[in-house]
């Protein structure tokens, strides 16, 4: 019996669990998955649809949400299949297909995406789940761009090119990151009703912009739902301070939520943004963003303030451990800033290349180097083999976060050193939290 295309390969299967694992352990602390009921069975041609913040780790993210076995494809920027016919091959292995956009591709390219757009309906015809992001590009923000309608048409041109014989359904998605480049922070993954195409058909052939205009108002609504979706990009970065700040964390204290579970954070990061476009005097907040700016000081500092004993008793500990920190580095100094020669402007590409080099490439080599110096100098091959496999995951752990522990502990000293002075910062912070509790009557 010949196996679905829409059932991977064993060895993609186990690649992607090797991804998986670096994914969710190594990049990030905690990945939640939400509402993973909501997607159609296997089989099911079906598209999802997204939000775009955070460039590939966006689409691997969600990749990874869906079942092992399943092959998914993504429609991703058609630039990246120029760099080097290698990684064009091993980019289309994993399920990558690629959409032309005049802004970045040019006018020539365009007629290119007529390809795509035949073999990825066709992949969704054989059940192959598709994923595509109809803003089109990433946002640099908690906000949702416009939808282009180029998702819609390719849904109901498939249709169309099997005389509208399969119900083809759209599954809602969004992400949410804690923070957008940090290692070890959170992320969630949420999934919405599917939404069938059927009952569009017929309106399809008569009117088929009106029912592509019907079908896409449904997903994005469903995608700002789940999504923090703050619209007041004017006051966008006072209103993410806020939220991070400690008003934010008592605000999701008193719905009974808790602030360390990033799907209540979301929950009650909704609402205070709601509640804040209630709010009008950002005079006084801007003031204290940059106050807080100009001392170098954080709200998480602040949140989590220590005295003197706990900062001294982490700075001991943390100087017997580091001999072990130094071993730690090797080779993840290298992993943890490889990215740096690839950011220029765009942040949001930060995790992206900190992620995909490493994993790819990185983490096999220097497997491979440690196995070959060690057994070249020592003839420890198989000691050696085994001593990278079993190390190679806790060292690069406590690498990172020894090194953010590190951190925390030298900024609260210095906030320690600084408190006497900064007395009106305190007065203002409690004067501006207040008011707006006054205001909005939190």
């Amino acid at each position: 019996m010949t196996k679905p295309s829409y059932i991977a390969s064993k060895g993609y299967q186990w690649y992607k669990k090797y991804i998986r694992f670096m994914n969710e352990h190594l990049l990030y602390r905690h990945v939640y998955y939400l509402h993973r009921e909501n997607l159609p069975p296997l089989g099911q041609p079906c598209m999802i649809v997204s939000n775009h913040q955070n460039c590939a780790n966006d689409p691997l993210n969600l990749l990874l949400g869906l079942e092992n076995r399943s092959h998914p494809f993504v429609i991703a920027r058609g630039n990246v299949f120029s760099w080097n016919p290698l990684i064009t091959k091993f980019f289309l292995w994993l399920g990558m297909l690629p959409a032309f956009r005049l802004n970045y591709d040019g006018a020539e390219s365009l007629s290119k995406n007529a390809d795509t757009i035949r073999i990825s309906g066709g992949k969704m015809l054989e059940g192959n789940r598709l994923i595509m992001y109809p803003e089109g590009t990433h946002q640099d923000k908690r906000w949702l761009g416009d939808f282009s309608y180029g998702y819609t048409r390719l849904l109901f041109q498939t249709a169309q090119s099997d005389n509208f014989q399969h119900d083809i359904q759209i599954v809602p998605s969004a992400n949410h990151y804690a923070e957008y480049c940090d290692v070890q922070s959170d992320v969630l993954i949420a999934f919405g009703k599917p939404i069938s195409l059927q009952p569009y058909y017929e309106l399809y052939q008569t009117k088929p912009r009106t029912a592509q205009r019907e079908v896409s108002k449904q997903v994005r609504e469903q995608v700002e739902q789940l999504m923090l979706d703050i619209r007041d990009l004017e006051h966008y970065h006072l209103i993410d301070f806020l939220r991070n700040s400690q008003l934010g964390w008592q605000f999701c204290q008193s719905l009974n939520l808790n602030p360390y579970y990033l799907p209540d954070k979301l929950k009650a990061d909704k609402q205070l943004v709601e509640r804040l476009g209630e709010f009008h005097d950002w005079q006084t907040v801007e003031q204290l963003l940059n106050e807080e700016n100009k001392h170098n000081i954080s709200e998480t500092d602040l949140i989590h303030q220590k005295g003197w004993g706990s900062v001294l008793l982490a700075m001991l500990l943390q100087l017997l451990l580091l001999p072990l920190w130094i071993v730690s580095l090797y080779p993840n100094i290298i992993h943890y800033n490889v990215h740096r020669p690839f950011i220029k402007t765009d942040l949001m590409f930060t995790n992206s290349w900190r992620f995909i080099i490493p994993a790819v490439v990185g983490v096999p080599f220097f497997f491979v180097l440690t196995v070959l110096i060690c057994g070249l100098v020592w003839g420890w091959w198989w000691q050696s083999a085994l001593w990278m496999l079993l190390a190679s995951y806790p060292l690069a752990l406590f690498a990172v976060r020894q090194w953010q522990w590190m951190k925390q502990t030298w900024r609260q000293a210095r906030l320690l050193c600084k408190k006497s002075k900064l007395t009106s910062l305190f007065a203002l912070r409690k004067q501006v939290f207040e008011n707006i509790k006054n205001k909005l009557n939190l």
